[in-house]
């Protein structure tokens, strides 16, 4: 009974390390920007004043929640002002298939099109994604 049972506990450990194995070869290791699939629909992303966020898009507008819901609300927006990949302050809006970006939201100044933002995500790292990987 006790060689059943401390062999049932070494599958169940192999099971586990092998997981971890697994999920340590395949995670995103830091270097340059990357999509990840298991994010497809949202970004999360640092807004201009340091608090972090989760947005997606629908109905060509930006939905956006807090992750600090005690001091934010949920709000859908046109544009949406996220750190860049320079660690500079952008705002996005819906422009077709794509975004217009404004840096610094200054829409009056020079503005670029863009196939996809490309942002610091909530752990600083560099992302990207295109308006077809936002919208719900």
């Amino acid at each position: 009974m006790i060689k059943i049972v401390l062999g049932v506990m070494v599958a169940v450990l192999a099971t586990v390390v092998a997981a971890k194995l697994a999920f340590e070869a395949t995670a995103y290791t830091g270097a340059g920007p990357v999509n990840q699939p298991w994010a497809q629909n949202t970004m999360e992303f640092v807004a201009w004043n340091g608090e972090k966020w989760t947005a997606w898009v629908r109905d060509d507008t930006f939905e956006q929640r807090p992750q600090n819901e005690s001091q934010w609300h949920e709000h859908a927006n046109i544009s949406l002002a996220f750190i860049g990949w320079e660690y500079d302050p952008w705002q996005a809006k819906i422009d077709g298939d794509g975004f217009l970006l404004a840096h610094q939201g200054n829409w009056k100044g020079s503005t670029k099109r863009a196939s996809a933002i490309r942002y610091r995500d909530w752990k600083g790292e560099n992302q990207l994604r295109t308006l077809a990987q936002l919208k719900r």
